[in-house]
């Protein structure tokens, strides 16, 4: 909920200022009308001309509102360029003008502050919001119409003072734009980070838990199905068994999916219980069970080192049962160092190819790793560990990982 009224309240907060930003706009177009109109401009020999270049930039208003459409972007670059290189036409055609003998236009007021105001207002949409290649042609016409403007009829102490003007307001506005397009950039960029940090978080998830109660529920099927030819009686715990796995699977997938259409996340790994429920649940088809050996204050571990050190020994066992089915034993240590949790999940593997591996311990390597830790998994060196696999963890307590679910 607190996710969702945020998510509210920023909404809010970009309509207040997109509001007070168009209604500053509205109000500096609305004076530069007047001082226009008072200015006699459009009262000149060169009204016409003035009339269209300051009418040219209304091209972009309905471009603007296609913006969010497929062709938008393009859309509205294009008119951007066109309102540019009309504004020039008309200067280049006002020079002419002006050019001629006894013409009336060469002692004409020939700049309008209301078509330089719009024009940056459209710099400024076209480069935010213009598709890049036609938004660079379409921002290159209109800062030199900009600039040009001023002393389209004639250059003067006045019309050079106000060309610097506009010049360094096309810069500000210019540099304004490109700021707020690479912010939207950056921000879409951190979004499709994020989305793809939650995929593989839900990955390694669907990996650790789904796949470890699947894998129970084949290995007592087939236990089952062993047990049935022998001991019939046997029958119905096994299927209860199996049973309660597959229930246990169908929690962990409804919490994986409702985490993914609401704002919880995927599914949390539990606490030293749950570690200690795992590891006393776990069970081959020969039998044997898996023994959990705990040193030092295991219940004052951090939630992050917990999460981590379940997910060490759920994804360890699980290779067990997958790959290693026929173990004599299988133990599980946990010691509470100074500063560091230390996991060891060991199992005997008679005959040759029982140990396991998979893309599990490297999804495991990665996760340890990212925590500041160490990660190792393989065959037990030493000549009275022969046949034996180990994996091994080392997690310091300050955590450096700071996406996990």
């Amino acid at each position: 909920m607190r996710s969702v009224l945020s998510g509210r309240r920023t909404s809010w907060v970009r309509g207040t200022l997109l509001c007070l930003g168009v209604a500053a706009v509205g109000s500096v177009l609305l004076l530069a009308i007047a001082a226009d109109y008072r200015s006699g401009v459009y009262e000149s020999a060169l009204a016409p001309q003035a009339r269209l270049s300051a009418a040219a930039p209304l091209l972009v208003v309905p471009a603007w509102g296609l913006r969010r459409s497929r062709r938008g972007p393009w859309v509205l670059a294009v008119a951007g360029g066109i309102a540019g290189a009309v504004s020039l036409g008309a200067s280049a055609w006002m020079h002419l003008a002006a050019g001629q003998r006894g013409s009336a236009a060469a002692r004409a007021d020939a700049y309008t502050l209301f078509e330089i105001s719009a024009l940056i207002v459209v710099l400024v949409l076209t480069v935010r919001h213009g598709a890049a290649r036609p938004a660079s042609v379409a921002a290159v016409l209109l800062c030199t119409a900009v600039v040009v403007r001023p002393v389209a009829v004639e250059v003067s102490e006045n019309s050079l003072i106000v060309a610097l003007f506009c010049t360094f307001a096309v810069c500000v506005a210019l540099v304004g734009a490109l700021v707020a397009r690479l912010v939207a950039v950056e921000r879409r960029r951190y979004a499709e980070q994020v989305r793809l940090e939650q995929r593989l978080a839900f990955a390694r998830d669907l990996h650790d838990f789904v796949a470890h109660h699947v894998t129970g529920i084949v290995v007592q099927a087939q236990g089952a199905q062993v047990v049935a030819a022998s001991r019939p009686e046997l029958t119905a715990s096994a299927l209860g068994q199996i049973e309660g796995a597959a229930a246990e699977a169908l929690r962990a997938l409804r919490h994986m999916v409702s985490g993914l259409r609401t704002e919880t996340g995927p599914v949390q790994a539990g606490d030293v219980d749950q570690l200690r429920d795992l590891v006393a649940d776990f069970a081959l088809p020969g039998g044997e069970r898996a023994r959990l050996v705990q040193e030092g204050p295991v219940g004052g571990l951090p939630a992050a080192t917990v999460l981590v050190v379940h997910r060490v020994v759920m994804e360890s066992l699980t290779n067990v049962r997958k790959h290693a089915p026929d173990s004599r034993k299988v133990s599980v240590s946990l010691r509470a160092l100074s500063g560091t949790a230390e996991v060891d999940v060991v199992n005997d593997r008679p005959g040759p190819g029982g140990g396991p591996a998979g893309y599990g311990l490297v999804g495991l390597e990665e996760r340890v790793t990212a925590e500041g830790g160490t990660f190792e998994a393989g065959p037990e060196a030493g000549p009275g560990n022969q046949g034996q696999w180990r994996v091994s963890a080392r997690i310091p307590f300050g955590s450096v990982w700071k996406d996990l679910p």
